[in-house]
């Protein structure tokens, strides 16, 4: 990851795919943005939904949504592992953490990791910002569905999500900014 201490402010802005809202993630895509929302860097880490612990139904609904995936890991612990590996390279960085309605999917994947030691409890995915949070200070609505660009697609590829929210932190931070 081509990242070196910045001045300016650096997102770490991740997804997580799971099955059913309060089963294990399976999928997590990330993206690094500078303030300008300009890419540093992304990956994403997938092994098959059926490896994770999830309900019927979480099942079924992503029998029905879920696009194809690359499947790079050999289990969800797997994905765990790639990640926090990721997430303390950025994190050592500056780099700050962010995800978009971070509960209770991506809430947590991250308690997960900090409960197998894959991260530091005392230092902990910390702080979190919240997408749809800064959005409200923006004046947006932040459940409202947002228009995707080509490139935010496929809906529910974590990689495609995770851009898409970055895209609308920085609007929203850019936004907030103009206001002041």
């Amino acid at each position: 990851m081509p990242l070196s201490h910045h001045s300016k402010p650096l997102y770490f802005v991740f997804d997580c795919e799971s099955v059913g809202i309060h089963g294990e993630t399976f999928a997590v895509g990330w993206i690094v943005i500078d303030e300008a929302g300009n890419q540093l860097a992304s990956a994403g880490y997938a092994c098959p939904a059926n490896l994770a612990r999830g309900d019927d139904e979480g099942r079924a609904w992503l029998a029905q949504h879920l696009p194809d995936l690359n499947y790079n890991c050999l289990g969800p612990k797997h994905v765990r592992e790639e990640f926090c590996r990721a997430w303390q390279f950025a994190r050592n960085k500056g780099v700050t953490l962010v995800a978009d309605c971070p509960w209770p999917v991506e809430a947590r994947f991250l308690t997960t990791c900090v409960d197998e030691g894959l991260l530091s409890a005392e230092e902990g995915p910390y702080p979190l910002l919240d997408v749809a949070s800064v959005r409200l200070a923006a004046g947006f609505d932040p459940l409202a569905e947002a228009p995707r660009l080509l490139a935010e697609t496929p809906l529910h590829d974590p990689r495609v999500d995770a851009k898409q929210s970055a895209r609308l932190l920085i609007e929203a931070i850019n936004l907030t900014r103009a206001r002041a």
